[in-house]
């Protein structure tokens, strides 16, 4: 019998929105942000303190039954973040394989 493994990642990063002065002013372009990652089926959300004005900590997380897949699925992810109009503070990543024989 053949073994089976999940691959599951985790994009946390840490975001800046220069010129923002108020949480108001944020929720666009998170919102924004949130909806394109949702769109191309990524979980995500914003996380931590949620009363910054200028920062946003964003978990994505992502889902695989293939190791490369997972990496590429990871690579777009960040893609769609760093096109956004939030500045790329922190990113860090984490990968984790479950496997049931």
């Amino acid at each position: 019998m053949k073994s089976v493994k999940v691959f599951n990642g985790l994009l946390v990063a840490d975001l800046y929105l220069p010129g923002c002065s108020s949480l108001k002013d944020r929720r666009k372009p998170l919102r924004s942000l949130l909806q394109k990652l949702h769109n191309q089926d990524f979980s995500a959300t914003q996380f931590g303190n949620a009363d910054l004005h200028q920062r946003v900590f964003l978990a994505v997380s992502v889902v695989s039954g293939n190791a490369v897949k997972l990496e590429e699925l990871l690579d777009a992810a960040e893609r769609i973040i760093l096109g956004s109009s939030f500045e790329m503070r922190i990113i860090q990543r984490e990968t984790n394989t479950f496997s049931e024989y």
